[in-house]
């Protein structure tokens, strides 16, 4: 007899690989059907496709003169096809809980229905992961497909995390798992295979019966060290998809000691505690990967890898004295990267390129997110890292409370004084429920006014200062800016060939990026005409909600009288 058989499926329901402008267009199309305040998203993906679609329209045009930087960054793709975290993890704990696994992205899902269907036929169970789900409405239409006569439908990851009382009212779910993965599958695992019997969490777990349906608690580990957490295997992930992976995914860490204002990261698998493994586990499990798996690069997916800073600089020891010498990706604060031998020392222990939160070049906005760093360190940082050689990502939060024109000049000034490699810009959101921002006194001190509903990817919102639309322009505007004065790197651009980056291309890109919007007359102007539309939709739609909000507050207001 055949053991169960459990299919994962992880992904996003619009991803950086589309298949295909069809399947872009028909899971835009599914996801609106379920959402509320769709004007801002729709801006906000055209803010990103216009980028995008000038620049590959240079590229064509000089198909035949292309630089060999273009050729090593633009056209040429760093695609490892490297299998997310999320779904190695689950691979590995099935695995380990003596039960057989298929797995399928999202994307897959919608485009290979022949396989989907064999698949969801075959297997007993479904874990799907909400770990790249924006919200609830990218949820419902997969849970339809998903749903048979025959399966169970388990569903946890982020969203589950922070949507419970959404999630238990949803039709074609039969639990909800919030928490550790790593001590939430084995638990399933054994319901699947006592045939949904009973839920016997594991110790500091618990199962709430009280919703329509019924939530798994993982309860959170004894310690801060995770050194006890399990390994992901690749070698199992890449016996699954008959290939080895030159780059893999990892995590050492678990919350944030940090609290910005905008972030829901520290709240994340039910926890609240910074928790980390230590700097001996994470060198043996590099050493492991790189000398009997052959990896050649590590992504590392933790919210803060450069703290705690003692165990950064053991790391990076442990690497140059074992001679791992795998490259490493991560995120970063720019306090950390403000010492130069620290910058040095993660460089010869095999760092490539730092991530980091700049999110604003104003100290007043920093102070408003609660960033606790100032603009001198900002500017320090990238500063070491250029001239180190260091690949630096910069992101810039637009549109938080407090933001102004002149605020948004102090940011393109900071980004002046010293430009990261590649710069990422996005439209403050209010999407997250539970972060510091959208706390009660927060909103009355910002005048912050928003939609709470986990039903839009983008809800609308506007405080004293700016609104939505007024942000998601400006951050167009921003981007072009920086563009035509040959500062920064788009990196939704160059995402694919990033880590092809050298400092001595950087020239050529900002040449290839400027032309790119400067010499395509008649797609800016096609472009203009079609912000100019969805700005005017957005503008009205977003009056005639705060208008019916305020209608309501003061009906509730007659009815208390």
């Amino acid at each position: 007899m055949s053991k169960k058989k459990i299919l994962i499926i992880t992904g996003g329901m619009i991803t950086h690989k589309e298949s295909s402008i069809l399947s872009f267009i028909k899971k835009n199309f599914l996801q609106i059907q379920h959402s509320d305040n769709t004007w801002l998203d729709t801006k906000i993906k055209f803010n990103f496709a216009e980028n995008i679609i000038m620049a590959r329209r240079e590229g064509l045009k000089n198909k035949n003169k292309k630089s060999k930087s273009l050729k090593s960054v633009f056209y040429t793709k760093d695609n490892f096809n490297t299998p997310e975290l999320t779904e190695v993890m689950l691979m590995t704990l099935v695995n380990n809980s003596g039960m057989d696994f298929e797995a399928i992205s999202v994307d897959d899902l919608f485009n290979n229905k022949k396989k989907s269907k064999l698949l969801l036929e075959s297997c007993e169970a479904v874990f799907l992961s909400t770990t790249f789900l924006r919200d609830i409405s990218e949820l419902i239409p997969l849970l339809k497909i998903i749903k048979n006569e025959k399966n169970k439908v388990i569903v946890g990851g982020a969203l589950a995390s922070l949507g419970v009382s959404e999630l238990t009212a949803l039709e074609n779910l039969d639990l909800v798992a919030v928490g550790y993965g790593e001590y939430l599958v084995p638990v399933i695992c054994d319901w699947v295979k006592n045939n949904y019997v009973e839920l016997k969490p594991m110790e500091n777990g618990r199962v709430d019966y009280s919703e329509e349906i019924p939530v798994l608690y993982s309860g959170t580990p004894t310690s801060l060290n995770l050194d006890s957490l399990p390994r992901e295997n690749w070698e199992l992930a890449g016996k699954y998809y008959n290939r080895k992976f030159k780059m893999i995914n990892y995590e050492s860490v678990r919350g944030c000691p940090y609290r910005c204002a905008f972030c829901n990261y520290p709240y994340l698998f039910d926890d609240t505690k910074f928790r980390t493994k230590s700097a001996k586990r994470i060198a043996d499990d590099w050493e492991y990967y790189y000398k009997e798996l052959g990896v050649e690069y590590i992504t590392c997916l933790d919210s803060l890898f450069t703290m705690p800073k003692k165990r950064l600089i053991e790391l990076c020891h442990e690497l140059i004295n074992r001679n791992v010498r795998v490259k490493w990706i991560c995120y970063a604060r720019a306090d950390d990267l403000c010492d130069e031998s620290i910058v040095e020392l993660m460089i010869k222990a095999g760092a490539v390129q730092v991530q980091i939160g700049i999110e604003s070049g104003d100290q007043q906005i920093l102070n408003n997110m609660n960033k606790r760093v100032n603009t001198e360190k900002n500017i320090q940082a990238l500063s070491n890292c250029r001239r180190l050689g260091l690949t630096t990502v910069a992101s810039y939060v637009i549109g938080f409370p407090g933001e102004t024109q002149y605020s948004l000049e102090q940011t393109f000034q900071s980004l002046k004084a010293s430009p990261p490699d590649f710069f990422f810009l996005c439209t403050f959101s209010t999407r997250v429920p539970g972060v510091p921002i959208l706390e009660p006194e927060n909103l009355e001190k910002f005048q912050l006014q928003t939609n709470f509903t986990t039903h839009a990817v983008s809800p609308y919102w506007k405080h004293k200062t700016m609104d939505c639309s007024e942000a998601a322009e400006s951050a167009r505007q921003l981007n072009q800016k920086i563009v035509e004065n040959k500062l920064s790197l788009d990196a939704s651009i160059f995402y694919q060939g990033i880590l092809s980056f050298r400092p001595n291309m950087r020239d050529d890109l900002l040449d290839f990026q400027y032309e790119s919007y400067s010499s395509n007359v008649f797609l800016k102007n096609i472009f203009f005409k079609i912000h100019s539309w969805i700005n005017k939709k957005l503008k009205k739609d977003l009056n005639k909600f705060f208008a019916k909000k305020r209608s309501l507050k003061s009906e509730r207001r007659i009815d208390v009288i």
